[in-house]
């Protein structure tokens, strides 16, 4: 027995689960105890009802449209907008991994077509949307001098994700489908399939090491900015009234 597979993909996946869950319970914790609730506050010149229900579709449009980026930054717009869209298609293909596309009715042809051309296609997207955010952080002398260590693991992590998922997606066609995914169900039903693990190829063993790196870390850096949104002040708190002094202040000179 390989010790070394035993550690990674025997003991470490559950660290990893462990780090994530705890961490991100942590940081909730932490927000919703402190004096202020963390993100954006919605702000209105009158006073008027605001639904639970709106305040979380006002939620849910800063999540998948990103309006409230500025349109100044044109880099940091698109890019966005091309990696969150095209990760969020390639985590929801991920997913049959955990629930086989032939228990929803899908025949296996069909689902590698999906995984080849969608999948692909998302991973292409999303490795687009991070090269533009990394070029904006090298030659933007703003932004890179505001750019810590977190923003630099963040994106190296994400960018050899996402290009060896390609690599395996376009090239090498990996039955994942019986190698990877029974390894992810043995693993969370508690006992991992080692045996599985020695016949993967190198690159699928650094893919999933990175994404277990990457689960990992989420609650330690920004990247668990998703998580935020369930603190937002938008979506527990009335809107911010600007009245008298304060909107003439705003108001642009005559």
């Amino acid at each position: 027995m390989d010790w070394t597979d035993v550690m990674l993909y025997g003991v470490f996946p559950y660290l990893s689960l462990l780090l994530f869950f705890g961490g991100v319970i942590y940081r909730f914790a932490n927000w919703i105890s402190a004096q202020g609730l963390t993100g954006l506050y919605s702000v209105a010149v009158k006073s008027y009802t605001w639904s639970f229900g709106a305040r979380a579709s006002e939620v849910v449009k800063r999540v998948f449209v990103l309006y409230t980026l500025t349109l100044s930054d044109r880099m940091l717009l698109v890019g966005s907008l091309l990696f969150h869209w095209g990760i969020w298609l390639a985590l929801l293909g991920h997913l049959s991994m955990i629930i086989p596309p032939e228990t929803l009715g899908m025949p296996s042809s069909l689902h590698e077509a999906i995984a080849l051309y969608v999948g692909g296609g998302a991973g292409v997207v999303a490795l687009i949307g991070l090269l533009i955010l990394l070029i904006r952080r090298i030659v933007r002398q703003d932004v890179r001098r505001l750019s810590f260590l977190d923003d630099w693991f963040a994106l190296v992590l994400l960018l050899g994700i996402v290009v060896l998922g390609l690599y395996q997606t376009l090239i090498l066609h990996p039955d994942y489908m019986h190698t990877v995914a029974p390894w992810v169900q043995s693993v969370l039903v508690g006992s991992p399939d080692l045996s599985i693990v020695a016949t993967w190829s190198l690159v699928t063993k650094i893919h999933v090491l990175l994404a277990l790196i990457f689960i990992a870390y989420v609650p330690f850096g920004k990247l668990i900015h998703p998580f935020s949104f369930l603190a937002m002040p938008t979506l527990w708190k009335p809107p911010t009234k600007l009245y008298g002094y304060l909107l003439a202040k705003l108001r642009p000179s005559q």
